[in-house]
């Protein structure tokens, strides 16, 4: 008696013969539909999408985010050998970008306060702040560079003009005498012979030129530039040959749309302004980690692109020479595309975008999918080849290989489904995109295939015969090549030869999986970038950005932020105790904070003011006028004006206080953690993960004495999420991939001795896998290791494909290989050309992917073809033996 779900595959196919062409029309009609809708698809290679949005890290970085941006740079550098055509492109360019800024302002305070559209109408707020130069600071230092002097070193200036002007005054007599007279002490107090910096004037001295006042400008006016490493006003390289113009803005630098919007925005600002214009030979570039991040981007969609590409010339090449016929093409293909277009367009739909793991997707589901009309074809052309009519061949093959091409998918499916069970998104997404990839290649291939066939046959009656494909063969023993034949022979004549090997082979890989699955995990972040965006186009400029800004006005080190500012001093100091506990030693050079900026804190300023007040007491007109005219000059600068005052953050200059400015205008929150250079150290490294780990537990989540805890956070803490996603996630994917694997083969199969020999073949080719990956020293990353649940799943279809064609000629191990054998190998090349375009791309972590999968799949191909049947010739002739006797 017909199954119900025979006589609907059936009904499928038979319409599909009958009605080809309204098949065909649909199928092109969602191929073209799918694929315009994810031609819309975006690439967000910021790294952030592959973390779980609910984890403590990626919380507390996105709640910083949501206060002071990104800030990330964006730097712009104008080069040519005229200094002044430099200086007036920076200034036309500062106004227009100035202007750019306050427009979209002044757009938004137009609106209404609840006006969400009217806010998204003015464009998306990109920039924080534009640093033009230098000017405001060096005004502002040289304007209070009374205050940032010492204590100390203003009480000796005040002895000493004390004591000149009692000199000038003839007060003094006997200047060499041990028993001069003391000047007497002010309201401000004197020395007393206390503390006093190194080379200070001694006031019981000789007389000196402006009152002895020359070496404390000097020293007070180089203290206050010690904050300007630019003397023209300029960011300028020491020739002027360079000048630069920094924006701090509001995106995080590691790849999101914002950057793309504010580099695109820029790069036309910069065209209209036509550099020629200022100097024939001006060339405009732009550094920093937006041109950076959006270059890396850019080089992983281009790769992506030629790598479906080359995949697919490679597979469809694979299958024409296989049956050797480009009529094949059609049939295999169109199925395939339409899983892809489904897959991308479902991520549309659900995401908008793909992340990078996903960008290569489209050419793995095109390896993996072709694999289900790849069998079908096989299976219709070799029933052809036996004689039946096409009507029936069309049937029997459907349904011949609906079982196994079922469980194919179903394996195939599960192994990416298997991924959307984890938190990591660089996991889950890839997971949920694939599954329905598959699965849509295999639900399109039943009325796709037979509806082709019958449509090429009917063209392939009306065309010259030597456009038609040449008449379907087997031999008498139902093989397609000589290849197959000696495999089927051999694994038959000698089966524990084949299963010796194999188990020498194993042993060897398992022995080295205990010491490699303690600990698999890559740390060394340099390993798992991209390559070419070091070099040319923005990494050249961000060479020549170094040449002027390197080590110049910069708050290097790790932005960070307490709720509050009287809670930064609190958490500065539970950091650098965390760092004193460290077990590896000292990893924090210095915590940056807005007080350092300051001439300290409001009470010590008050005492400067004092002194600072005798001083200008001291300096009266009758003193000035009795000075030579040079010397007046130099007296008057350096007498402290009326109007200074303690200085709080609010009043430092922009370009300094902006870098601890929230966005809503608070001061002082926001701290840099420094950290040591460990360039001499090759044991330590801030791109390896185990000092990024160290950092995270040094700097995350601070708790304060009275107990309230600080989400800091900051990149470190985002690549230590990653670390600890992996570690969590990881095994739990590969774990359900091979139980949900495990399940439908046994269900499948209906035997215990079919059910051991498929899973075990597919165990020996995992562990070939790992083994071989301990062997090369190929570490897991948060990209490769997706090849190992996917191993599980794809490389389980080829041991069942031969195990269920032995079923079907009823346990002929022999029969089965030789016929179904050719067709899995095609399976197996597909999928690894579709792995191997992973080859192709820049990016390193996306190469280990590839160069895993491929093992993987290569070990899997071989456990199908030698090892499972050796093992179930051995396991035939036992069970003959035993029923024998």
């Amino acid at each position: 008696m017909t199954s119900p779900i025979r006589r609907f595959v059936e009904r499928l196919v038979d319409f599909s013969g009958r009605q080809p062409l309204i098949v065909l029309f649909l199928a092109l009609c969602t191929l073209g539909g799918t694929w315009w809708y994810a031609s819309h698809l975006e690439l967000h290679s910021d790294i952030r999408e592959l973390l779980p949005r609910d984890s403590p890290g990626f919380k507390a970085f996105e709640h910083q985010l949501g206060r002071v941006g990104g800030g990330a740079t964006l730097i712009i550098i104008a080069e040519s050998p005229d200094r002044k055509a430099n200086e007036r492109y920076i200034d036309d360019l500062s106004a227009r970008l100035d202007k750019m800024v306050l427009d979209r302002k002044a757009c938004v305070d137009k609106c209404a306060q609840e006006d969400q559209a009217c806010k998204r109408a003015c464009g998306p707020e990109l920039i924080s702040y534009i640093e033009h130069g230098t000017k405001d600071v060096r005004k502002f230092f040289e304007d209070t560079k009374w205050l940032y002097a010492d204590l100390a070193d203003l009480k000796d200036a005040y002895n000493t003009l004390d004591f000149q002007i009692a000199v000038r005054s003839g007060s003094v007599t006997c200047l060499e005498c041990d028993d001069k007279p003391k000047p007497a002490a002010s309201d401000a107090g004197a020395s007393d012979g206390g503390a006093r910096e190194a080379g200070a004037a001694d006031p019981n001295s000789e007389k000196k030129a402006a009152l002895g006042m020359d070496e404390y400008r000097d020293r007070w006016k180089s203290k206050a530039n010690k904050h300007d490493d630019f003397p023209t006003g300029y960011f300028a390289s020491e020739d002027g040959g360079m000048i630069g113009l920094r924006i701090v803005t509001q995106t995080t630098g590691t790849g999101d749309s914002g950057g793309d919007t504010l580099l695109a925005r820029l790069g036309k600002v910069t065209g209209e302004m036509n550099p020629a214009a200022y100097h024939p030979s001006m060339k405009i570039g732009f550094a920093g980690d937006i041109p950076n991040a959006v270059a890396e981007k850019e080089s992983i969609a281009s790769e992506a692109i030629w790598a479906s590409g080359i995949a697919a010339v490679l597979v469809l090449g694979g299958v024409v020479f296989f049956y050797r016929s480009p009529w094949s093409l059609v049939v295999i293909a169109l199925p395939a595309f339409v899983g892809v277009g489904a897959a991308y367009s479902f991520a549309m739909w659900r995401y908008g975008y793909v992340n990078t793991s996903g960008a290569f997707l489209g050419a793995i589901i095109l390896g993996n999918g072709i694999n289900y009309p790849i069998v079908l074809l096989s299976r219709y052309r070799e029933f052809r080849a036996r004689g039946l009519a096409p009507d029936v061949a069309r049937r029997d093959a459907v349904w011949n290989a609906f079982r196994a091409e079922l469980v194919g998918a179903m394996v195939g499916s599960i192994a990416y489904g298997s991924l959307t069970i984890t938190q990591f998104r660089g996991f889950s997404q890839f997971g949920m995109i694939g599954f329905v990839g598959m699965l849509l290649v295999w639900v399109s291939m039943i009325p796709c295939v037979p509806a082709l066939i019958v449509i090429i046959e009917w063209v392939q009656a009306r065309v010259p015969k030597w456009l038609r494909d040449p008449e379907s063969r087997v031999a008498e023993d139902g093989s397609r090549g000589p290849i197959m034949r000696v495999i089927a022979s051999a694994t038959e004549r000698r089966p524990w030869v084949f299963l010796a090997v194999a188990g020498v082979l194993t042993l060897v890989a398992a022995a080295k999986l205990p010491s490699y699955l303690r600990d698999p995990w890559e740390y060394n972040f340099d390993k798992l970038g991209s390559r070419g965006s070091k070099h040319g186009g923005a990494g050249e400029w961000s060479n020549k950005a170094e040449k002027v800004f390197g080590g110049k006005m910069n708050i290097a080190g790790a932005l960070m932020l307490a709720d509050t500012p009287e809670q930064v001093p609190l958490v500065k100091a539970e950091i650098l105790r965390r760092d004193d506990l460290d077990p590896k030693g000292k990893l924090i050079a210095e915590v940056a904070t807005v007080a350092d900026l300051l001439p300290g804190t409001v009470e010590e300023q008050r005492v400067k003011l004092e002194v600072l007040a005798s001083i200008r007491e001291r300096l009266t007109p009758d003193v000035l006028d009795q000075m030579p005219d040079d010397e007046r000059k130099r007296i008057e600068e350096i007498r402290p004006p009326d109007s200074l005052a303690p200085i709080a953050a609010k009043d430092l200059p922009a370009l300094l206080r902006r870098r601890f400015e929230e966005n809503s205008g608070v001061v002082g929150t926001v701290f840099y953690v420094k950290y040591y250079n460990f360039a001499d150290k090759n044991d330590i490294s801030h791109s390896d993960g185990h000092t990024l780990l160290r950092i995270a537990n040094t700097t995350d989540r601070v708790k304060l004495p009275d107990g309230t805890e600080v989400l800091t956070a900051s990149r470190s803490t985002i690549f230590s999420e990653m670390i600890r996603s992996m570690e969590r996630d990881g095994p739990l994917a590969t774990a359900a991939s091979f139980l949900a694997v495990a399940i439908v083969v046994i269900i499948a199969t209906h035997s215990v001795r079919g059910a051991f020999g498929v899973l075990l073949s597919l165990l020996i080719g995992v562990t070939w896998t790992i083994g071989g990956a301990a062997l090369a020293d190929m570490k897991l990353n948060f990209l490769n290791f997706i090849a190992l649940p996917i191993t599980f799943g794809i490389g389980c279809e080829y041991p069942f494909n031969v195990y269920d064609r032995s079923r079907l000629l009823g346990g002929d191990i022999t029969a089965a290989v030789k016929r179904v054998g050719g067709a899995v190998a095609l399976c197996s090349f597909t999928t690894t050309v579709g792995y191997g375009s992973l080859l192709f791309a820049d990016n390193q972590a996306l190469q280990s992917f590839g160069q895993l999968a491929m093992s993987g799949e290569i070990a899997c191909l071989v456990g199908a073809l030698l090892v499972l049947p050796a093992l179930l010739h051995v396991m035939a002739r036992k069970k003959q033996k035993k029923t024998a006797t």
